[in-house]
């Protein structure tokens, strides 16, 4: 038979088990929602949250596709922007005060795509109380959560907020990203709303079988951290004469490179290496002189590098 993604206790079981030796959260699998990856759980969140003209608090820059679905549901974006100034640091205190009475959510991406930069678990459970108080759900993007510290993730303040919903997926740290597999931990009462439109067979037998066996495997993320981290390091040390990074943290797969030079279109340089980078003119407020970069494996270091001091000397 086809199954049903939601009917199938193995990987939802997998991740409750999961959770709880990470993060001490008691969860259960009914407040555990499979998904296709992390885009269908923010088409999913969207859909479920917004009525027309419904606003929604997004980061500048950040993910853009919370805005194309706020979008296609014809909610309103209303972004709270991080500045270059600041080397793209949140600024908790004015997210919280963004959040009014017209708020119907809010997103955190943690760590931030693309920055990389990890916000401090007391900041987030500072704006969840904020946002509990005006009844506003707060959706905690972990999409890049293996990269960063388990003491950091939103998922150990679970029990605590009802307001809570971390989407997750395997499509980073774990590298399966042809898997389409992710999931989504919120409050078990959102679980028909959110069935009403879905699909009931997003998640393959073998995504969830796959997904269920890996997702044990904490050694391995250990040392993906810890690879990453050595790796971003002899980017982040090397004295650049007009390429700097934005604040990122040193565990976090990717990170904002800007160009002293605004004319330098830092994507298009990067293609003439062969090498593939999102442009910054991908994500709102940034433009073509910035990029996410994401950190390479090993045996391409030194590719990526020629490349990077090749565009440090552009003037």
């Amino acid at each position: 038979g086809y199954g049903d993604s939601q009917g199938n206790l193995d990987l939802r079981e997998a991740i409750v088990q999961r959770e709880y030796e990470k993060h001490g959260a008691t969860i259960s699998p009914d407040d555990v929602y499979v998904t296709s990856g992390v885009s269908e759980c923010i088409n999913l969140l969207m859909g479920t949250f917004l009525e027309p003209g419904d606003e929604v608090l997004v980061p500048g820059p950040g993910y853009p596709s919370y805005a194309q679905y706020i979008n296609f549901y014809e909610g309103r974006v209303v972004p709270y922007r991080m500045i270059e100034e600041e080397d793209w640091r949140p600024d908790v205190d004015m997210i919280r005060k963004r959040i009014t009475d017209s708020t119907k959510a809010m997103v955190l991406i943690n760590p931030n795509n693309p920055t990389g930069q990890v916000i401090p678990l007391a900041d987030i459970e500072t704006i969840l109380e904020a946002a509990k108080k005006l009844g506003v759900a707060v959706i905690v993007d972990e999409a890049y959560g293996e990269y960063m510290p388990k003491e950091n993730s939103a998922v150990s303040l679970f029990q605590k907020y009802d307001n809570l919903l971390v989407p997750k997926t395997f499509s980073k740290g774990f590298g399966f990203a042809g898997m389409r597999a992710g999931y989504i931990l919120m409050p078990a009462s959102l679980n028909p709303y959110m069935t009403n439109i879905t699909n009931p067979y997003c998640m393959s037998e073998l995504s969830r079988a796959v997904a269920a066996k890996t997702i044990r495997n904490e050694a391995f993320l250990d040392e993906l951290r810890e690879e990453t981290a050595r790796l971003k390091r002899m980017i982040l040390d090397h004295p650049w004469k007009n390429i700097s990074a934005a604040e990122t943290a040193d565990s976090v797969s990717i990170t904002l490179l800007i160009h002293k030079n605004p004319d330098v279109d830092m994507a298009a340089e990067f293609a003439k290496f062969r090498i593939w980078v999102y442009s910054g003119c991908d994500f709102d407020t940034l433009t073509k002189n910035t990029c996410r970069f994401r950190v390479p494996a090993a045996k391409d270091m030194d590719r990526v590098m020629e490349a990077l001091k090749a565009i440090d000397e552009l003037d």
